[in-house]
């Protein structure tokens, strides 16, 4: 009897050490797989490479959850071949959430609910010289494990882009908040131009400023980018210089811009990089809300003898597939100037009211027609409509452009004809139409006006004063109405008219209008031959 109490104590002690060792392993386990945790992580940042560095205040990690933390971490890469500084990035917190080490241990995958990013400053020094490719790669191909990231979220963050150079901004986003889902990366599957894989994503930004080129600054007041739409509020296009300073330094003639949108939608949107590994961007419809242009060009700036291209080829040249089925201008202003002396100010042409659609603008749609219609005033007063097509991958590039413009008191275009053309005009436009039918480089117009006391003012050098003689003369050779008694029109019977390959297809529509007025004007008013 005392042999089994004494054996039945020893097993209950037996019991209670087990128990005992269990509790504490229980309590102490946690602690050192977090430990053991913390210093892998501590031992890994402090094996990346020399030119990459990771500071932080403090580290967190919880083998339970899954949750790791760092406190205010900063990262700097350098230059692997100089000391300087190209990328930085200072967090107030990184935290991850939900890391699985079971599908770690087991599967060789990086399975992750979320990972949070905090009140970012980003800083990255852009050196054209390097291929951006580049930069994708050098950081995914050193990546061996299977990533999967259900949600990243970066919050409150800064972001700026500067020349390696010049130290200039290129790009400045002082306010964004940044959310991808399905966030993956396989190693093992195809390399893409596009490392990663996702299911969704949304980006805020406010205040974004981007130097898009050497003369031009684009502005955006906010911004919303998802899966499927894209709102850009208060866009802006505005050189960066003074009208005066710009062609004080330019060589060639290069337009001065001040644009504004007030908003700019694209709807049913959809980019990437397709199997072919070519990019893409296309949309259903696109929005323009209050577009308000104005366009200087300084003429006393050297020619730009580059040949232009007219848009159709513009558009299949395009290194990459756009396909945006409808483009709408809503309450648009169009003011071109042109200065051609020095002592006269710039001529100015002016569309107000001007309300636009576009169909099938882009690379993608085959035999379809690109068509263009506009509606607005000309110069205030002169309703006019525009009916422009073409075909973008008819190599040949032929276009019609058809314009019905409505009654104008002559006088409205002398501040554009005054300075520019040394001609001013009297009378009333009552209607005219006209058809250019063309290609790069010839075109045959089909023009008629109905007119009434027209008369032709040719004005010396200085824009001012007139030629008495010569617009006798002028004025002797033109009908100074379209009345007789079968039709009160007057037709043109131009030959071909040629283009100047250096200038743009609206100086082309130009050149067809003058030949078309010349010949209605001048000729018997009579078409002699169908178009």
């Amino acid at each position: 009897m005392k042999l089994y109490l004494y054996k039945m104590k020893r097993n209950h002690k037996k019991k209670i050490i087990i128990i005992s060792v269990i509790v504490v392993l229980a309590i102490a386990l946690p602690f050192i797989g977090n430990l053991i945790i913390e210093n892998k992580i501590t031992t890994l940042i402090n094996n990346l490479p020399k030119h990459i560095n990771v500071e932080y205040s403090d580290i967190d990690a919880s083998m339970l959850s899954g949750n790791l933390e760092l406190e205010s971490p900063q990262i700097m890469v350098k230059g692997e071949t100089t000391d300087s500084i190209i990328f930085s990035v200072e967090l107030e917190k990184f935290e991850i959430n939900d890391l699985s080490y079971w599908d770690y241990i087991f599967d060789d995958e990086l399975s992750i609910g979320a990972i949070n990013i905090e009140n970012a400053i980003i800083k990255y020094s852009y050196n054209p010289l390097i291929e951006n490719q580049s930069y994708s790669s050098n950081i995914f191909d050193k990546i061996k494990n299977s990533i999967q990231v259900e949600r990243i979220s970066v919050v409150n963050s800064d972001v700026l882009v500067t020349n390696f150079k010049t130290d200039s901004t290129i790009l400045s986003l002082p306010q964004f908040n940044f959310e991808f889902k399905g966030f993956g990366v396989n190693p093992e599957s195809e390399k893409k131009r596009v490392p990663f894989t996702y299911k969704s994503f949304d980006l805020e930004g406010k205040n974004l400023k981007w130097a898009v080129n050497d003369y031009e600054n684009l502005t955006i007041e906010s911004l919303n980018v998802a899966d499927s739409s894209a709102v850009f509020k208060d866009f802006g296009l505005k050189t960066k210089y003074s009208k005066q300073q710009l062609s004080d330094i330019l060589k060639d003639e290069r337009d001065h811009f001040d644009v504004n949108i007030k908003e700019l939608n694209l709807q049913q949107l959809d980019f990437g990089y397709n199997d072919e590994d070519e990019f893409y961007c296309i949309s259903e419809k696109v929005k323009v809300i209050q577009p308000n242009a104005e366009i200087y060009r300084d003429k006393l700036v050297a020619d730009d003898l580059t040949e232009k291209p007219l848009y159709s080829k513009m558009l299949r040249n395009l290194n990459f597939n756009l396909g945006l089925d409808e483009v709408v201008l809503e309450n648009g202003y169009l003011k071109y100037s042109e200065k051609m002396n020095a002592d006269s100010k710039a001529g100015t042409l002016e569309f107000k009211d001007l309300q636009a659609s576009i169909t099938n603008l882009g690379n993608t749609y085959g035999e379809k027609d690109t068509r263009i219609n506009v509606n607005s005033l000309f110069m205030e007063t002169s309703p006019m409509e525009v009916d422009w097509s073409f075909k973008v991958q008819d190599t040949t590039d032929r276009f019609v452009f058809k314009t019905d413009l409505d009654r104008i008191q002559a006088e409205e275009m002398n501040q554009f004809t005054g300075p520019n053309l040394n001609t001013q005009f009297e009378g009333v436009l009552e209607q005219t139409y006209f058809t250019i039918s063309g290609n790069p480089y010839t075109s045959i117009v089909d023009l008629k006006v109905r007119y009434d006391d027209f008369k032709v003012i040719a004005l010396k050098e200085n824009g001012k004063d007139k030629k008495t003689l010569l617009s006798g003369i002028i004025n002797l050779l033109v009908s100074n109405d379209s009345e007789n008694k079968s039709n009160d029109f007057r037709n043109s019977d131009t030959e071909q008219v040629e283009r100047d390959v250096t200038k743009s297809i609206f100086n082309f529509v130009w050149l067809n209008i003058q030949d078309g007025l010349k010949s209605a004007m001048v000729g018997d008013g009579k078409r002699e031959k169908d178009y």
